[in-house]
């Protein structure tokens, strides 16, 4: 996929939950589904790096670097 183009990414990530409990509860536990809309900027054989938004003149804002074996699925948007 090209860079900066504007994506969907799905990935699994880690989910905490704070304090203390029960380890009987700890079935519940569950990764976190995460989906984001961004700018791709990156791609490599290990990670993909997004930005929320980008200048013209070369600054980009809020960056977000997803391991590529989390990643579920990344599908190209179109803006109209």
């Amino acid at each position: 996929m090209k860079k900066n183009k504007m994506v969907l990414v799905e990935w699994l990530d880690s989910n905490v939950i704070h304090g203390w409990r029960l380890d009987n509860n700890l079935d519940f536990d569950e990764v976190a589904h995460c989906r984001v809309i961004g700018i791709l900027k990156i791609q490599n054989e290990t990670k993909i790096v997004l930005v929320m938004g980008d200048s013209d003149c070369g600054s980009v804002f809020e960056t977000i670097a997803i391991p590529k074996e989390c990643i579920i699925k990344i599908k190209e948007l179109r803006i109209k």
